[in-house]
C-alpha cells in the first residue's frame, strides 16, 4: 500500500526542475496548473488514508491525516492567484464570461456527481432526492467531498461580485474578499459545519493579495531568498506544532497560510513538468469528486477488499476511468449550454 505512495512521491521529485519564473518574478500558468494537480493527488492520498485508518501500521494512514488541509489551502491560493492574474490581464472582458466559463465548469461536474452518488446511495437505501437536496445546506453533501465544490463556487461568486464592485481598485477587492471569507467562517460555525470547511479558506484572499502585489512581495523576499524561505518554514513549523499540541482554528489556519506561502515561494525556483500532469489536470476535479464513491464501494457490504495494495490500486483505477467518462459528459453538456 505504502509502495503506491512512494511511487507518487518519487515521480513528483523526478519531474522537478529549475523554474524560470524566478527571473520573471511571477508564476506561470504551467507552474500553478501543475501545482494544483499535485495538490489534488495529495488530497486523494489523504482521503485514502482516512479509508485505511484502521491500519495504524500504514505510513499512508498514519502520516497523511494532516495533508488534506495543506493541499486544499494550496488549491485555494492558486485559484485566487489565477483569477486575479486573468482579471488584471483581461479586465471587464474576463468578467463578462466569468459565470459561463468558471462557475459552469464547477457546477456541471458537481451536479453530475450528485446524480451519480444519488443513484448509488439510493440503491443501497441511504439517500433520497429530498435528502440529497437538503445535504447542500446541512454541511454534509451527498458527494462526500462536495463541501470543496460548494466552497469554491462561493469563493468564485464573491470574487466576481467583489471585482464588479471594486472597479479595479485592488484594496477594495481584497477587503471585500476578506469580509466574504469571514462571513463564510461565521456561517459555518453557526450552522455547525465541520472545521475542514474553513481551515484553509483564507488562502484564497492570500492568493489575490499575492497576485496584486507580486512584484513588491518578490522584490522584498528575493533580497534574502534563503532567509525568507527559512522564515516561512519556521513559522509554518511553529504553528503546525502548536496545532498538534492543542487545536485552535486560528492557529490551524495560520499553519496552513504559512505552509502555502512557503510552497509558493519555493515554486519560483522549483517547478514540476511532465506530460502526465496535463492529462491529470483535465480530470482533476472529477478525480476529486468521485474518489469517495470507490473508497466506500470497495469497503462495503457489496464488495469488500482487505488487501491494502489491491484496494488502493482499484480505487485509483476506477476513479480515473469514471472521471474521464464524466468529464466528457460534462464537456458535452457545457458546450450545449453555451451555444
Amino acid at each position: 500500500m505504502d509502495f503506491i505512495f512512494l511511487v507518487i512521491v518519487f515521480f513528483i521529485a523526478f519531474t522537478s526542475e529549475q523554474n524560470q519564473d524566478y527571473n520573471n518574478q511571477q508564476l506561470s500558468i504551467q507552474t500553478t496548473s501543475n501545482l494544483q494537480v499535485i495538490a489534488v493527488i495529495f488530497v486523494m492520498m489523504h482521503h485514502l488514508s482516512q479509508g485505511l485508518s484502521e491500519y495504524p501500521d500504514s505510513f499512508l494512514a498514519s502520516r497523511l491525516v494532516v495533508v488534506g488541509r495543506l493541499a486544499v489551502g494550496l488549491f485555494f491560493f492558486i485559484s485566487g492567484y489565477g483569477l486575479t492574474k486573468q482579471y488584471k490581464k483581461k479586465g471587464n472582458l474576463y468578467l463578462n464570461t466569468f459565470l459561463q466559463k468558471k462557475i459552469l465548469s464547477i457546477l456541471i461536474p458537481f451536479i453530475l456527481a450528485m446524480i451519480v452518488y444519488l443513484i448509488y446511495r439510493n440503491i443501497i437505501g441511504e439517500f433520497s432526492l429530498s435528502n440529497a437536496i437538503f445535504s447542500l445546506i446541512n454541511g454534509s453533501p451527498i458527494v462526500p467531498t462536495g463541501w470543496f465544490a460548494l466552497m469554491i463556487i462561493y469563493l468564485y461568486m464573491t470574487f466576481f461580485i467583489s471585482a464588479i464592485i471594486s472597479r479595479k481598485n485592488d484594496l477594495v477587492l481584497i477587503v471585500l474578499l476578506i469580509l466574504s471569507v469571514i462571513i463564510s467562517i461565521v456561517l459555518a460555525k453557526r450552522l455547525n459545519y465541520g472545521e475542514w470547511w474553513t481551515n484553509a479558506v483564507f488562502c484564497f484572499p492570500l492568493g489575490v493579495v499575492w497576485s496584486t502585489k507580486e512584484k513588491q512581495i518578490t522584490d522584498f523576499l528575493f533580497r534574502q531568498y534563503r532567509k525568507s524561505a527559512l522564515a516561512f518554514a519556521i513559522l509554518f513549523s511553529s504553528f503546525f506544532y502548536l496545532d498538534e499540541l492543542s487545536y485552535s482554528p486560528v492557529i490551524r489556519s495560520l499553519s496552513v497560510l504559512f505552509f502555502v506561502s512557503l510552497a509558493m515561494f519555493i515554486s519560483y525556483k522549483i517547478t514540476f513538468k511532465n506530460w502526465i500532469y496535463q492529462y491529470i489536470k483535465i480530470v482533476s476535479f472529477e478525480l476529486y469528486l468521485y474518489q469517495g464513491l470507490f473508497i466506500r464501494f470497495f469497503r462495503s457490504d457489496i464488495l469488500s477488499i482487505d488487501n491494502r495494495l489491491l484496494y488502493v490500486c482499484l480505487v485509483i483505477l476506477a476513479t480515473t476511468v469514471l472521471a474521464f467518462a464524466m468529464q466528457q459528459i460534462a464537456k458535452i453538456i457545457g458546450s450545449l449550454l453555451l451555444r
